[in-house]
């Protein structure tokens, strides 16, 4: 069976992003001594690299995602590891939950992409976990892998730790899930200060009615 991992990432005190569903804030005191600090990017591209497909939620979450990383490789200031995640996004095969999203708003990764939408969604997900292949990865939709993840769905949890503080914003975790986590693995990277920590959840109540 396939494992689906949930990448994102999350200030020291625990904030997904801003209360406008931004985070640009966050790194108004970012440290000086990182620099561009594109560990991130570089950990993203190396779970897409190993993974055979990738799962996304939300209309506009999805719109705005799609239009970055299809212009970033005509853009005259990105970074190689950058363009190669667009082009590693741009070939992977894509699923896309969401109620309104229409297929004319998936060109041109019409052809990679497949909409999912609510009823469908747990049934879905464990269909595509039982398929042979490599890895499933799931960025961002923060609300959807938390309510995968009292569905039982999520093998791993990759959640990197920015050096900010957020002071307020939308949490990572949705309320208290019923979950034990068991760590895997940790990781830091030369010249960031982010932090690494991979969890294997492990659910401890019944998935509600």
């Amino acid at each position: 069976m396939r494992k689906l991992i949930v990448s994102n990432f999350l200030t020291l005190d625990g904030y997904y992003e801003s209360t406008d569903k931004t985070f640009d804030r966050f790194f108004d005191y970012f440290h000086e001594d990182y620099g561009s600090n594109e560990a991130f990017d570089e950990y993203n591209t190396e779970l897409l690299r190993d993974a055979d497909t990738l799962i996304l939620s939300g209309r506009t979450s999805f719109m705005a995602n799609k239009d970055y990383w299809v212009s970033y490789p005509d853009g005259p200031d990105g970074t190689a590891i950058r363009r190669e995640f667009a082009e590693l996004i741009r070939t992977k095969e894509k699923y896309v939950v969401s109620n309104t999203i229409a297929p004319q708003d998936l060109a041109p990764w019409h052809d990679t992409t497949r909409i999912v939408r609510g009823p469908e969604l747990y049934a879905e997900i464990a269909a595509l976990k039982a398929r042979p292949g490599r890895d499933i990865l799931l960025q961002l939709s923060r609300q959807l892998w938390n309510d995968l993840l009292v569905h039982n769905l999520v093998d791993e949890l990759h959640l990197t730790i920015f050096p900010v503080i957020g002071g307020e914003g939308i949490p990572l975790f949705t309320g208290r899930p019923p979950v034990s986590l068991k760590l895997l693995s940790t990781r830091t990277w030369a010249g960031s200060g982010n932090i690494l920590a991979v969890y294997r959840p492990i659910l401890r109540e019944p998935v509600p009615e």
